[in-house]
């Protein structure tokens, strides 16, 4: 029998050259995601110095600090590199195109004073690499008696006001590069205060408007299993129409950060103890595992100074999550940095239940729930 050395020193050097070709050809592709990634946090960083950064307590708009989702707000509103759901429309719109079915949301917060919020959302993928969503929010309170300067006291009432704010907003997300997500938002936002039985002078309701911008990306590090990075853009514009006669400038703010999630392996034996037919010792079925995620974000806004947002999750193989959350930046004691919920989530849909307090102000308690379909 010959062997035809010839034959199998060709077939060896052919195969570790298309090895090395393909090896070389991943490198690349990997040097191009890490190009592009480092490209948009360059880009990202850029607007965060153009943009004035020192006009602390100016801006306009306070609505849209409102964060959206009873998830991300238990876990210390860090979730720029988590934005997994359709809340994900306010935190990272890159992230809603990892929605692989169609999404109805709807959020309501008890807020302090009477205050309160309602916020519903949709996002609709529209193929495996591209999801499009709209919302709408709406704020709001009770009359507030207003006061002015009298001629023969200090104070008198005269009338009351109501400000109510309102938004809408239409989203896409984009996955046109492996392992990178990206997304944009434009939202309209409008602000008007009524009046109501005011006698001592005339005065008519008044109204602003604003566009606002949202930018931004999330990137999977593939080399660390579990572990994604992203950056947002946040309320990038202006007020195109003001209450009275400047435009204030809306509250900017650029947020980057990371989420690692893990597996907790897990499992259960057989509900059967006794011994099979072969003698064996009874078998172990493995379970869906628990899953712990972690979340850090970085807040750069253009009022306030830069703020620290944590959070953890832990979510039971049955459904059910128990999260916590601290950021820094609230103006209030320790205490009013914490925040806590839980949910629970089906294939079919997810609830989930926040509180986060402020301070002598009170405690807020927030209620989303999404249908999937």
């Amino acid at each position: 029998m010959s062997i035809n050395y010839t034959l199998i020193k060709h077939n060896y050097l052919t195969n570790t050259v298309s090895f090395y070709k393909g090896k070389a050809e991943m490198d690349r592709k990997n040097l191009k995601n890490t190009a592009v990634l480092l490209f948009c946090l360059l880009l990202m960083l850029n607007f965060l110095f153009i943009i004035e950064c020192d006009a602390s307590g100016t801006s306009s708009n306070a609505m849209l600090k409102i964060g959206v989702g009873a998830k991300p707000s238990s876990m210390g509103e860090a979730s720029v590199a988590l934005s997994n759901d359709l809340s994900g429309i306010y935190w990272n719109p890159a992230g809603l195109v990892q929605l692989r079915n169609s999404q109805l949301s709807a959020m309501h917060i008890e807020w302090f004073d009477d205050v309160r919020y309602e916020w519903l959302g949709f996002a609709q993928p529209i193929s495996s690499k591209a999801t499009i969503a709209v919302d709408i929010s709406y704020l709001y309170m009770g009359a507030i008696t207003r006061t002015i300067e009298s001629l023969s006291e200090e104070y008198e009432e005269d009338g009351t006001f109501s400000p109510v704010d309102m938004a809408g907003r239409l989203a896409i997300s984009v996955n046109i590069i492996k392992n990178l997500l990206l997304g944009a938002s434009l939202q309209r936002i409008q602000s008007k205060v009524s009046f109501d039985n005011v006698t001592k002078e005339r005065i008519s309701d008044k109204t602003s408007q604003a566009i606002a911008i949202d930018l931004g990306g999330i990137y999977t590090v593939t080399k660390v299993p579990g572990l994604t990075v992203g950056g947002c853009l946040q309320n990038i514009g202006n007020q195109t129409k003001a209450f009275i006669t400047d435009n204030d400038p809306l509250p900017f703010a650029f947020a980057m950060g990371s989420s690692y999630k893990v597996q907790m392996k897990t499992e259960k034996k057989l509900e059967n103890n006794e011994k099979n037919q072969s003698g064996n010792e009874p078998q172990k079925e493995k379970s869906s595992p628990n899953t712990m995620t972690i979340v850090f974000d970085l807040y750069f806004p253009n009022d306030d100074s830069i703020n620290v947002r944590t959070g953890v999750e832990y979510r039971f193989s049955n459904g059910i999550s128990l999260r916590g959350g601290y950021r820094t930046g609230t103006g209030f004691d320790f205490p009013s940095g914490l925040s806590a919920g839980f949910g629970y989530d089906s294939s079919g849909y997810q609830v989930d239940y926040a509180f986060v307090p402020y301070g002598d102000l009170g405690g807020t308690h927030r209620v989303s729930f999404t249908i999937r379909f």
